[in-house]
């Protein structure tokens, strides 16, 4: 007949009782003890709770604490779940405040690691959800925290992916409009301290949506392929489906910043090295071995940063319109990934950019392209491979490199990737790009292989680098022969085309674009032509004359090698681009580049390659002659 209020004062005094007892070493004491709360939680439960009034959360506490505390045997806790299975399913009408401690205990079984335990505790929360969905409504945070437990649990492949299932089974329900929102977050929600995540988030309308989003996101982590694939394959799927009708910009401001960006850091994070992970810190070193990080660093995190990646951009191409203003986040995204220390994740980063570019570039305005373009230029800089140039030349090449071979190898690479991406991007939307953007990319190419081809010319430095160990393994020298092709060939290409662009033509580039286009033709050709001179001239030298010292000799070998190398380098570039180009230039153009190249094109009719020398003619013929005619 006692009141609830005296009987809650009264529990307070007797669940430390019972806790203490459940604790005993001795399993008769415990079991007794934990069946004993049964019996009450049986009686009280069937005493109709009041409004406001939450008694049977603290009668249930009791298995809570018991769930969570150390020193609870194996046995005790499997008895605990056995007796909640029970109550969800035989008195789950007259569950009304307890569903809020069921869900801590169901969390807490998950987490055990036993799985006799787990699978029960999921085979209630499946029934809960089954029978009693609002359940899962009215309990929202917990119920995700729940389901997120059981993701993340170890001992069972398939319960992890139905629980990734029910994760995106509560995000139908939050994008359906006809169905009332669950209840507001309470003040000490975890959410307001996630990073980038505003301190009033947990009084958004999109709370919720971010708690489901963001346990998707922990889930891409795990060390099981299925479990990594199903909730990042959903987490973009949730944000693909219902990101147009149930975000503003707000809310996509607090996904990227609260979801995907921290995505994108963890898997970064658990790429680098155990000893830089160790100095950073971080939750994923002490829940993992080294032999489980190191896999996930070779085998599980490069596909997985490519099918992040790969979905974020066609997330952003999908929504293009509503979310251009985070284009500027995405491409810092993206920078980070071509930055990183993984030659695996750059090559990442600079496809996952190219894909954005050939996707988006149609739609993307005016503003868009030029931070497009002045990121690339800035990516060009920040991968310029200039710690080569930190070494001192010198004949014995003794000592130890001033930098980490890995890292300048792959700047190298980088910048490569980022010649043919900006090569595929102007050859599918030049026409899309405003003209000042255009030659942002022209200056960005300008730097590459003028740097290139500075680095090549110090036939001495790159002697000394092979000496002290960098590329050691390669039979010629290092050097950046293709880096410098490919970006002249590029800006070759592009400047050609700025010619015949009517665009260009009326902008206050025209004259900037068809001076650096006239300088480009004429270094090309005397430098091409300079050096077929010299090679001829070594070729026609008298045996004889050789010198006696050996290494000079073997330098003076090596420096030739390399002159050839060049050379053949340059045939496609002479006869493909600048040839070709001179060739269909109209006559008036032509007229005013004569003065300057036609010397040069007479040299070019001594080469020894046969396909230079057929598309001189073919100028000579087509582009000079008529010059020459008396009018």
């Amino acid at each position: 007949k006692r009141s609830r209020l005296e009987w809650q004062k009264m529990w307070r005094a007797m669940s430390k009782h019972f806790i203490e007892a459940a604790s005993h070493p001795n399993s008769k004491v415990c079991i007794f003890a934990i069946d004993s709360v049964r019996q009450l939680a049986s009686k009280f439960l069937e005493k109709e709770e009041l409004s406001m009034f939450q008694f049977q959360a603290d009668f249930l506490n009791p298995y809570e604490v018991l769930m969570t505390v150390p020193g609870v045997s194996i046995e005790a806790k499997g008895h605990i779940v056995n007796i909640i299975h029970w109550m969800a399913e035989q008195k789950h009408l007259k569950i009304k405040s307890g569903w809020k401690t069921i869900l801590h205990i169901i969390r807490a079984a998950a987490q055990e690691g036993n799985e006799e335990i787990a699978k029960t505790a999921f085979a209630s929360l499946e029934a809960i959800l089954n029978r009693s969905y609002e359940v899962l409504i009215e309990n929202f945070t917990d119920g995700v925290q729940a389901l997120l437990a059981f993701g993340q649990c170890k001992v069972n492949l398939d319960m992890s992916k139905k629980a990734v299932q029910h994760l995106l089974q509560a995000s139908e329900y939050l994008a359906d409009k006809t169905r009332p929102d669950p209840p507001p977050l309470p003040p000490n929600s975890t959410l307001a301290q996630v990073p980038g995540v505003p301190q009033d988030a947990s009084r958004h309308p999109a709370e919720h949506w971010l708690h489901i989003l963001r346990g998707l996101s922990a889930l891409v982590s795990d060390l099981r392929r299925e479990v990594r694939s199903e909730a990042l394959t959903g987490l973009f799927d949730c944000l693909q489906k219902h990101g147009s009708s149930s975000f503003d910009e707000d809310t996509w401001r607090m996904v990227f910043n609260g979801v995907i960006k921290p995505l994108f850091d963890d898997i970064h994070h658990q790429l680098q090295p155990a000893e830089q992970r160790k100095q950073e810190g971080g939750m994923a070193d002490t829940s993992r071995s080294e032999a489980a990080a190191a896999s996930w660093s070779q085998h599980m995190g490069p596909p997985t940063c490519l099918q992040a990646l790969t979905a974020l951009v066609r997330l952003f191409d999908a929504h293009l319109k509503p979310l251009s203003f985070l284009l500027e986040d995405v491409l810092a995204l993206i920078k980070n990934c071509i930055n990183h220390d993984t030659e695996a994740v750059a090559r990442i980063g600079v496809e996952g950019f190219k894909q954005l570019l050939l996707l988006t570039g149609a739609n993307m305005g005016p503003e868009c392209w030029e931070k497009v373009t002045t990121s690339i230029k800035r990516l060009f800089a920040g991968s310029m491979p200039t710690k080569l140039m930190c070494v001192e030349a010198t004949a014995s090449g003794e000592g130890q490199l001033p930098f980490r071979k890995d890292d300048v190898v792959i700047q190298c690479v980088v910048q490569l990737l980022l010649i043919d991406m900006l090569q595929d991007t102007v050859a599918q939307h030049y026409e899309h790009i405003p003209p000042s953007g255009v030659m942002t990319l022209l200056d960005a190419l300008q730097s590459s292989f003028e740097f290139a081809q500075e680095f090549n010319q110090q036939i001495e430095l790159r002697q000394t680098l092979k000496r002290m160990g960098f590329i050691r393994e390669m039979r010629q020298l290092p050097g950046l022969l293709k880096q410098e092709r490919e970006a002249l060939s590029c800006s070759l290409k592009v400047l050609f085309q700025v010619q015949g662009d009517p665009r260009m033509q009326n902008s206050e580039f025209a004259a900037q674009a068809d001076e650096k286009l006239k300088r480009l033709c004429s270094m090309v050709l005397r430098n091409y032509a300079h050096k077929e001179r010299l090679l001829q001239e070594q070729a026609d030298a008298p045996t004889g004359e050789a010198t006696a010292d050996s290494a000079s000799g073997h330098d003076r070998e090596a420096a030739t090698v390399e002159m050839e190398r060049e050379v053949m380098g340059l045939v496609p570039i002479i006869s493909d681009v600048v040839l070709r180009g001179l060739r269909d230039f109209p006559p008036d153009q032509f007229s005013r580049y004569a003065p300057e190249l036609f010397p040069l094109l007479c040299e070019l009719t001594v080469v020894n390659s046969r396909e230079v020398r057929e598309r001189v003619r073919e100028v000579l013929l087509d582009r000079v002659a008529p010059l020459l005619v008396v009018r």
